[in-house]
């Protein structure tokens, strides 16, 4: 049975409890769904699409980022220059972005998401230690005439085996969990301007018919 410190707050322990080891039991991941070459951006039906995209450094960087789900599945791995499309179900998820070996480093990032809609964020690494990532969700409203962003749609999303990675969360996730606890507390105790930035709302995204066109 999970022993919890007295001085963790309610959403702390229902978090740390989501990161027993029940969390990281392998199961298939729902990021393995294949999207189809001439859309490769388009929502499979009744989920949601969530596209990752790492620039490439000219220094390239040896260090991963891993999209994490509340279930300890491996939704994305990003190496430099990447860029991955991840399905998801619809609905209100908490991700982690997990970089680095020794220990690992845990970020957050809360998804709010809708059916059939395209969603898009940008990770770049920055000399940080305790957020070692800037995150940058690129909202729909912000985007001249609402566009899908060209950028994106130009680079065809990397695949990767998602199971290797789902493994290796399982196997580092006696170092996971509490880096996870961490970042939960700084997300409970941060003001609601600042979780605003690191969190995707459901008119953030795009619908197939906006991304392709008729």
């Amino acid at each position: 049975m999970c022993e919890v410190p007295h001085k963790m707050t309610p959403r702390i322990v229902a978090f740390a409890l989501l990161l027993a080891p029940a969390l990281f039991a392998l199961g298939p991941a729902n990021a393995q769904i294949q999207q189809t070459d001439k859309e490769p951006y388009a929502a499979p039906t009744g989920q949601a699409l969530l596209v990752f995209n790492r620039p490439r450094r000219r220094q390239a960087s040896e260090t991963d980022f891993r999209i994490v789900d509340q279930a300890g599945r491996c939704l994305a791995l990003l190496e430099d220059g990447w860029q991955v499309a991840a399905p998801i179900w619809p609905g209100k998820h908490l991700l982690m972005l997990i970089t680095g070996t020794a220990p690992p480093t845990v970020q957050l990032l809360e998804a709010k998401l809708s059916g059939g809609k395209t969603y898009v964020v940008q990770l770049r690494t920055r000399v940080n230690m305790k957020s070692p990532v800037e995150i940058e969700v690129v909202r729909r409203d912000e985007q001249p005439l609402l566009a899908f962003p060209s950028a994106i749609a130009a680079q065809s999303p990397f695949k990767h085996d998602l199971r290797k990675c789902t493994e290796w969360v399982s196997w580092k996730r006696s170092k996971i969990a509490p880096k996870a606890e961490m970042a939960k507390r700084r997300w409970d105790d941060a003001a609601d301007e600042r979780r605003a930035t690191h969190t995707i709302r459901r008119n953030d995204g795009w619908t197939a018919a906006e991304i392709y066109g008729p």
